[in-house]
């Protein structure tokens, strides 16, 4: 046994003490040609070569370059449903199609997007000029260091977005993508610095206004690390936007005409405080007089002030805020008079309601008001450790939440809005309260009771102003929505999912009912079937449908997603963002492509 490990060993020995024997004489050979020597690295070690043969590897900047893209499509096989009175019946075929395309290489990227909308979904057909095909956006960006610049259309959005957010939701036809310039620089750690200037797109063609603006954000944290450690942090913001917009006029009367400011500003300031595990963010945002055709083009100046305040530790989220705008809504076309406005608006106020995603939830969605309001808003959510009485072998998660939306205490006869064109525009106390506008109770318990059954129980309360939100003569929906909720894992890769919904009301339609029946067979199919049956009938004439199905089949392969659908939409209000726009009903085959490479 010992003369064969020494049989092994010892010519290991060898050649590891041989190694830099030869290495030794090979680099002194070549010292003795008196040429040009660099260092390079052989068999674990650095010698020396002549520089003519030493040749690294370099990789291509071609082979760098990287392209990916994503393809949309949905299409509409319109059926014409008597009950449903659809007034879209002219025509058979609609279709919404997006192609984006990315090429990536180290230092620069650039993009395009083509979009096909001849013949738009319902939805989108009611917005005017949407319809359309082309090139509508295109862009190129260069980076170096803590630097980026983009040529082209790009998206923005400055603070919490009051005095600027250019940005995109396909789900209600908006683009608001700025064509132009912007520059980024991060000079110095946590220090970010914004530049902009261009023209916001409407549809096919852009606005008139000219924009422009910077955004500054300082991280302190971020720059003295040492100073605040893990548990404290602080960022300070400042923005400004100008907005110039060539003289057009507004008849006041027979012999009087309005003229307008041409160029305005905004401005926000905004602190953010982290203390441990609380995180309290506090802003503040002005605007000069932009009299435009939303606001009845009055002269009055625009404010909005937001504080939030939030605690986040394990097993425990909360939070509250408040919010409070007045006249803060910025347009980049001032003689755009469009009563939702989905597209050529700058300014945003973030909505202080849940996102809901159950069917009879989201029926009465709320959609902020820029002439005005106060809002509130809080939230806690906890989940009960395993092993508890109420947590049992799982834990168990509760959500409690709420909101309150009221319009401004206006100093009118009635204290109503009612802006007189070519003034300042109506006064509002700054603490009062007006009119309530929205009010919502949430209630979520989601329980798991083994390793394939589960449920969440959902409540929600809602009082919600036809009269203010849709501008219409109707009186003030009182609603209750109850949810229950299952998902049964039947095994590893097959999961059935359901909902049973029930909406309470006197008011408008009157009570709905909704089932949902999902089946997920992973990762390729899953089959959906959904029923919206309205009971009350209220408010629906003797030939309006009160039965909404759906049966939908989606198939997924590698990058590719298939949905095939049939049935009946509802009309309605559909709201994303506090921003809505109006839906019609529809009956027919629906087709939807997606792809991403």
């Amino acid at each position: 046994m010992r003369n064969e490990l020494l049989k092994v060993t010892l010519p290991l020995a060898i050649l590891t003490l041989a190694s830099p024997v030869k290495l030794q004489a090979a680099e002194a050979e070549l010292a003795s040609d008196s040429v040009e020597l660099q260092p390079r690295t052989y068999m674990g070690q650095t010698v020396m070569v002549p520089v003519e043969e030493y040749k690294p590897e370099t990789s291509s900047w071609l082979k760098k370059v990287r392209a990916n893209g994503t393809i949309q499509t949905d299409f509409l096989f319109n059926e014409y449903d008597k009950g449903l009175g659809n007034d879209h019946f002219d025509q058979i075929v609609r279709n919404n199609t997006y192609f984006d395309f990315t090429l990536s290489a180290p230092y620069v990227s650039a993009g395009a997007r083509f979009e096909f909308m001849k013949w738009p979904l319902p939805g989108f057909a009611q917005q005017k000029d949407f319809a359309g095909w082309g090139v509508p956006y295109f862009w190129a960006t260069g980076n170096y260091k803590g630097y980026s610049l983009t040529v082209g259309d790009f998206y923005e959005q400055f603070g919490s977005g009051f005095i600027l957010r250019a940005y995109q939701d396909r789900n209600l036809g908006i683009d608001g993508a700025l064509r132009g310039a912007r520059l980024k620089m991060n000079p110095v750690n946590g220090l970010y610095i914004t530049g902009l200037v261009g023209k916001q797109r409407y549809y096919w063609h852009l606005n008139p206004a000219l924009i422009w603006g910077g955004d500054a954000e300082w991280a302190m944290d971020e720059s003295f690390p040492k100073a605040f450690g893990n548990d404290y942090g602080l960022r300070l913001g400042f923005s400004y936007m100008g907005k110039h917009q060539g003289q057009t006029y507004k008849k006041a009367s027979t012999d009087t005409k309005l003229y307008f400011p041409e160029n305005t500003a905004g401005f926000d300031g905004r602190v953010n405080l982290r203390l441990h595990d609380f995180n309290v963010l506090a802003e503040y945002a002005v605007k000069n007089n932009m009299p435009n055709a939303f606001n009845n083009f009055i002269y009055g100046n625009g404010s909005a002030e937001l504080l939030t305040v939030s605690y986040a530790k394990k097993g425990i989220s909360a939070f509250v805020q408040a919010k409070r705008s007045q006249n803060m809504s910025i347009l980049s076309d001032r003689m755009v008079n469009d009563y939702l406005l989905n597209n050529g608006r700058l300014s945003y106020m973030p909505p202080f309601t849940i996102t809901q995603t159950y069917t009879l939830a989201a029926m009465y969605p709320y959609g902020t008001q820029y002439s005005g309001e106060w809002a509130f808003q809080g939230e806690v959510g906890y989940t009960f450790k395993k092993g508890t009485a109420l947590g049992g072998r799982y834990g168990t998660n509760v959500r409690l939440s709420g909101s309150y939306i009221s319009g401004l205490y206006w100093n009118t006869p009635d204290h109503r809005y009612t802006p007189i064109l070519g003034t300042n525009g109506p006064s509002a106390s700054f603490w009062k309260i007006g009119s309530l506008y929205y009010a919502d109770l949430n209630f979520e318990i989601n329980k798991k009771f083994n390793k394939h059954l589960q449920f969440t129980l959902f409540y929600l309360f809602q009082k919600y102003s036809m009269e203010y939100i849709r501008q219409e003569a109707e009186p003030m929906v009182t609603a209750n929505v109850f949810v229950l909720e299952g998902q049964w894992k039947i095994k590893s890769k097959t999961q059935l999912r359901w909902e049973l919904q029930y909406l309470q009301t006197k008011q408008d339609k009157g009570d709905w009912a909704c089932a949902v029946l999902e089946l997920s067979l992973a990762p390729h199919w899953m089959f959906t079937l959904t029923d919206t049956y309205n009971i009350g009938r209220t408010k629906l004439n003797e030939n309006e449908a009160k039965n909404y199905y759906k049966a939908m089949v989606t198939y997924n392969y590698k990058a590719n997603r298939f949905t095939f659908g049939y049935g009946r939409t509802r009309a309605g209000v559909d709201c994303s963002g506090g921003v809505c726009k109006t839906v019609p009903s529809t009956k027919g085959f629906t087709l939807t492509y997606s792809y991403h490479f």
